[in-house]
Formats: C-alpha cells, structure tokens, sequence
C-alpha cells in the first residue's frame, strides 16, 4: 500500500509541476492608471491626473518576455495666482503620453520590468498649445491574480523618469509616480 501512495503522490507532484510550467504566449493588458506628477514647483510640487493603461507583453519562457506599454493622462488645472486684475484666473488642461518598451521578469504571480521610451507632454491655456517631446523610462511592477486560464486582476506600481522643460525653462528631472489596475487577458499557444 504504501508504494501505491508514494507512486501517486509523485504523480500528482510531476502532474503539478508540469501544469505550472504552461504559460500562454501574449498577454494583453488594459485599466485604470494615476500618476503623481513632479512639476518642479510649477502648479505646485506635485499634480496628479488619472486615464489609462494598456500593455502588450510576448514570453520567450516561464520567467522572461518583452513589454510594450502605453500610458495616456489628462488633467485640468485652475491657475489663480497671476496677480492681474483683468486676467484673475486660467484653465490649464494638459495631456501626458507615454511609450515605453522594455524586458520582464516574471516570477508568476509577480513581475518586474524596466521600460524605455518617450514622453509627450502637451497643454493649452488661453487659446494656445505647448508641447514636447522626450525620452521616458519606467521601473517597477506588478501582481497579476489569474481568474482562469484566460484571463487574471493586474494591480502595478513604477516610479517613472521624465525631463520636460516648463515654460521655457532648462529641463528637469520630475520624478513620478503611477499606478494601475486593470484585466489581463492571455492568449497564443501554451509553452
């Protein structure tokens, strides 16, 4: 009896190990995401904005793939402080598009990533339109909850780097922040 229960057990062990090696080939991403922005003492220290999310990422295997991320946040601002009595107040709205790409790391249900790219930061005000143009790059990562075996729950974190130039001014360092929930979907041939 008890060879019995070791062959089974050791089945029911290989069995487990072998489901959890089958990962599907694409995942798709798409959800919520907020951003703390750095505006370098314009608009005050820090602005936050809320819009979306998407990602597509390919696994090369269980614990490597590469990510494509796009990311859009849009925000009105009240600006009180012009000191004019004929120009009390402005509307500035601005929009923040970002492209990134970049390796993952997954150890199922984390992951990690390091993503690179570029930033496009436009405003208007007044009737007229600013914007600009640089280079991006986001650290961090994430849990994915999986629901089935087609799709999961992602909640993520990065601390993401940009240097826009405000108002002419040189360009700085902002340091930012954003966060994402949203709904995973796997797809492709199991590995």
């Amino acid at each position: 009896m008890s060879k019995f229960a070791v062959a089974a057990l050791g089945t029911l062990l290989f069995v487990g190990i072998a489901c959890g090696q089958e990962i599907r080939r694409f995942e798709v991403f798409g959800g919520y995401s907020y951003v703390s922005v750095n505006t370098v003492g314009i608009l005050g220290n820090r602005q936050s904005a809320n819009g979306w999310e998407a990602s597509v990422s390919g696994n090369f295997n269980r614990h490597f793939a590469v990510e494509g991320d796009v990311g859009a946040y849009y925000q009105t601002y009240l600006v009180t402080d012009f000191q004019l009595p004929s120009f009390p107040s402005l509307n500035v709205q601005f929009h923040d598009y970002s492209f990134l790409a970049g390796p993952r790391i997954n150890f199922r249900p984390i992951f990690f990533h390091v993503l690179f790219g570029g930033d496009h930061l436009g405003g208007s005000f007044a009737g007229g339109f600013v914007s600009e143009n640089r280079f991006a790059a986001a650290f961090g990562g994430g849990v994915q909850w999986p629901r089935s075996s087609h799709w999961a729950i992602r909640g993520s974190a990065d601390y993401v780097l940009t240097r826009h130039s405000f108002f002419g001014k040189p360009s700085l360092r902002q340091n930012n922040f954003r966060a994402a929930a949203g709904i995973v979907y796997f797809f492709g041939g199991r590995q």
